[in-house]
């Protein structure tokens, strides 16, 4: 229950940073260029750090 728990709290965080990354790369106004670059830094590092803990799926070979 507690992996599942755990499973379910990382992905709503994954998916709250790839909003927020959404919406600094869409963003039209770029009045704070610097803040936007490391912001989107700082997202990205944390999804790859994520994705580098969690196991890749993989497909079992059939027959």
């Amino acid at each position: 229950m507690a992996v599942t728990a755990a499973k379910s709290v990382m992905a709503f965080r994954v998916l709250t940073m790839a909003v927020d990354l959404c919406r600094l790369t869409t963003r039209t106004m770029n009045v704070n260029a610097g803040h936007e670059r490391t912001s989107k830094a700082r997202i990205i590092h944390q999804i790859q750090l994520i994705r580098g803990i969690t196991p890749t799926r993989r497909s079992l070979p059939v027959g």
